[in-house]
């Protein structure tokens, strides 16, 4: 028999090194009767399944081959040994099987197997007496995977196999030490319930929540709430004991998951509450089961105040750290649930904590959490009425010790965005001390320094000077010491590094670093005006700066699937992509002085013709994306001013930065003609995909607002036709050798035992395992073979659809 299956084997290999030509459905169709048999499957069994699972569904052209029957039928076979009293083959085998084919059901077939919710109910109602948590983490695996494609259209169902499977599986969390890739799966399960019960945070029927049993799900979201309260302890006292460095932070899904509870659970006309509840996961869950655990009760305390006592200064990092994260994700998401009696005690508690930041690594975490704090009191502003002196003296130390962040190289960023919070919401005057930022060496031009500098010029007037009173219409701009618009400018462009610039073969450091799209230029050309904060909340739109640095998120399915449940419950309108948000320069006088704006010129020119001077295609200083990105800020600026009415899209046509435009684009096109050659060496595609972006982000024609049209005209009119034509050409390279390599089998040289192998052992890429305290008793097996062979051509072939779309 032992030979039988060896031969096999032997030939199902030597077939696929030709490529993946075999005939799939034969070749199934044959495994699934040997294995419909009693007696040939207890031969047999485990061979076959070997063979199927390592050579046939990790490759991705049987995948395409099997027909919605053979999945179905495939899933029922497997699904029917699990359950059944057969041990002819090994229960973790069978697992990864049931998750593969649970897979191709979902992805290649247009429907999946309603007998998977009866499956899953059997199977996982006993997963606390499994002996291998590795067949725990494949069916956890695939029932998420399960849960997702059947979400959209069978709510209920899912809501009501989530609620009965749900104390099983945290039995398995908290009782029985799973693995760190298991707990990921449990946490995905966890968070897939909270998607399907309450959509987008909704609490209540109303508002388009739903639960099978709401007695039942109130009690079993006490119970995860403290389940994942014991957990963030745990993870504290072992990172305080640990020897040698270890990440404090928490990962992202374990804090969504605890904000998400704690939002169903929270008042807001309570900042404490004390329950018992019954550890409903204690409890027996085998069906049948005469006899079980007694219940056990547990006092349970949250609310605001139990997260404050969490956030004390004499704390350490390891117990701060995780509820400075949880806070965050809370306001940040939920800024409406946040009371405004708790606004003064919060804010207090994290002014303490930036305080003392020097004490550890709870610095960056204090500035986001009061980012989103700061975001909560500008959104519902009059949540804070009745505390606005005594949160005005709090904001000011927050503001003062924020100044001082910035110097620091570790909290700049974050510093200057809760600068630009704060700016936003006016919670305190603005000194002499933030316009000196931006114009002296206490930080350089950055992504949030360029934000944070928007924000306060749409909410003051700029000084005319740091000596003197603020700017008015009647100074005289140009004339004397440099004025504080220009000294922004010179920061901005770098102007006092020229003449080390000139000198050096680097390229201007505006143009090295990326930026939201055309930010800059909505600065510059603000600056140039008489009314600056008129001209930047014109350039910027009725939606102010959100607008300018929103980029383009692709939502998840679970997002699309909330939406869809809002919406049938009437409780959202759906979007209509196609409305766009026009402004017209009509009815909008602005005066340009002429001085500032021959300095801005000058200056831009000084840029690009540094960068036309040390450019080099073979450097490693000058990289082509420079000239994609000065040539994006020059015409930017002009766009600027053709919006504003100061020029017309003729007259910038002809102007000297849109020549200069032209000449760094045509550098640019020599450089793509010359890659085409060059495909092959390490780092031309990184540089490609890299430069690909920043001209998609050019040329998007999605835009909502009249510079970004203009901008997207001005920068197509400087692309000479042979550069499109180069572009093409690379697509048609790239598409044609991912589609002759896409054709070719994926051969994996395994052993007869490694489909035992756990994940982290077949995967060594696997994050830092921050739940498992290094004496976990079980290991855990891969999610299914084909998602690790993917083809690496894959990527090139989507690249090149992606630069055909720009072409």
């Amino acid at each position: 028999m032992q030979e039988i299956s060896s031969l096999v084997k032997y030939f199902i290999r030597c077939a696929n090194k030709r490529g993946p030509r075999l005939n799939c459905g034969e070749l199934l169709n044959h495994v699934m009767e040997v294995l419909r048999s009693s007696f040939s499957c207890s031969a047999y069994g485990e061979d076959y399944s070997s063979i199927l699972l390592k050579n046939i569904l990790s490759v991705r052209k049987y995948w395409c081959d099997i027909t919605q029957q053979q999945w179905h039928n495939l899933l029922d076979l497997y699904c029917g040994l699990f359950t059944g009293s057969s041990k002819a083959i090994n229960r973790v085998l069978v697992s990864r099987i049931i998750h593969t084919a649970v897979q191709g059901c979902c992805l290649q077939t247009e429907g999946f197997s309603h007998t998977l919710f009866s499956f899953f109910s059997r199977a996982l109602l006993n997963a606390r007496q499994e002996r291998h948590l590795a067949v725990v983490e494949h069916l956890v695996s695939a029932l998420n995977v399960f849960l997702r494609s059947a979400a959209m259209n069978c709510r209920i169902r899912v809501c009501r196999l989530g609620e009965e499977l749900l104390p099983s599986v945290l039995y398995v969390w908290t009782q029985m030490r799973p693995s760190t890739t298991l707990k990921e799966e449990i946490v995905e399960f966890f968070n897939l319930q909270l998607c399907v019960h309450h959509p987008k945070g909704s609490k209540t029927q109303d508002t388009g929540a739903y639960a099978e049993d709401w007695v039942k799900w109130q009690s079993l979201l006490y119970n995860l709430y403290d389940a994942l309260v014991s957990e963030i302890s745990q993870i504290g006292s072992r990172g305080k004991y640990a020897t040698g460095s270890r990440h404090i932070a928490v990962k992202e899904n374990l804090m969504e998951l605890t904000a998400e509870i704690c939002h169903q659970l929270f008042s807001e006309d309570c900042n404490f509450q004390m329950l018992e509840v019954t550890q409903a996961h204690l409890r027996a869950t085998q069906r049948g089961s005469p006899h079980g655990t007694p219940s056990k009760r547990r006092r349970i305390d949250l609310g605001w105040e139990v997260l404050r006592d969490q956030l004390q200064p004499h704390q350490s990092d390891f117990d701060v750290i995780p509820w400075l994260q949880i806070t965050s994700v809370l306001t940040s998401k939920y800024p409406s649930m946040v009371p405004g009696q708790e606004l003064v005690p919060l804010l207090s508690v994290l002014c303490q904590l930036l305080g003392e930041q020097r004490r550890g690594d709870r610095g960056p975490y204090v500035l986001r959490c009061l980012r989103e704090v700061a975001r909560c009191q500008a959104t519902h502003p009059e949540r804070a009425q009745s505390y606005r002196a005594e949160l005005g003296r709090l904001w000011g130390r927050v503001w003062a010790l924020a100044l001082r962040g910035v110097s620091s190289p570790q909290t700049e960023a974050l510093s200057l965005a809760l600068l630009s919070t704060i700016l936003q919401g006016a919670f305190i005057p603005i000194d002499r001390e933030l316009w000196k930022l931006f114009s002296g060496s206490a930080c350089k031009p950055s992504d949030a320094a360029a934000l944070c500098l928007a924000q306060a010029l749409l909410k003051c007037p700029v000084l005319k000077s740091l000596g003197t009173g603020w700017d008015h219409a009647g100074a005289v701009e140009g004339v004397g010491p440099p004025s504080l618009k220009e000294n922004i400018m010179s920061w901005l462009l770098m102007n006092e590094q020229s003449e080390e610039a000139e000198e050096s073969s680097r390229p201007h450091p505006i143009i090295c670093r990326d930026f939201p799209h055309n930010l800059i230029p909505r600065i510059l050309v603000p600056l140039t005006l008489k009314d600056t904060r008129a001209g930047i909340m014109f350039l910027l739109g009725a939606k102010g700066l959100e607008s300018a640095v929103m980029q383009e998120q692709v939502k998840g399915s679970l997002s699309e699937i909330e939406s869809m449940y809002l919406q049938f419950s009437f409780d959202e309108m759906p979007s209509n992509p196609m409305v766009k948000v026009m402004v017209s320069s009509a009815g909008t006088q602005l005066t340009v002085v002429p001085s500032l704006k021959h300095k801005l010129e000058q200056g831009l020119l000084s840029v690009a013709d540094h960068l036309l001077n040390c450019y080099s295609p073979d450097s490693q200083t000058t990289p082509p994306e420079c000239l994609v990105r000065c040539s994006s800020l020059l015409t930017g600026v002009l766009a600027g001013y053709v919006s504003t009415g100061l020029l017309t899209e003729e007259e910038a046509c002809h102007s000297q930065l849109f020549l200069k435009a032209k000449a760094l684009v045509q550098d640019f096109s020599e450089y793509i003609s010359n890659v085409k050659v060059k495909m092959a060496e390490d780092g031309t595609m990184t540089t490609l995909r890299s430069v690909m972006r920043l001209c998609t982000q050019c040329v998007n024609r999605g835009v909502k607002d009249s510079m970004s049209s203009v901008s997207c005209n001005l920068f197509m009119k400087i692309f000479p036709a042979r550069l499109l034509t180069e572009l093409a050409e690379i697509c048609k390279l790239l598409l044609n050798s991912s589609c002759k390599r896409g054709s070719v089998g994926i051969e994996e040289e395994t052993t007869d035992e490694d489909w035992d192998m756990t994940r982290t052992q077949a995967d060594q890429q696997e994050d830092i395992d921050l739940f498992d305290d290094g004496d976990g008793p079980q290991t855990s097996t891969s999610k299914g073979t084909h998602r690790q062979n993917v083809d690496p051509d894959d990527t090139q072939c989507g690249f090149g659809k992606w630069m055909i779309s720009l072409v």
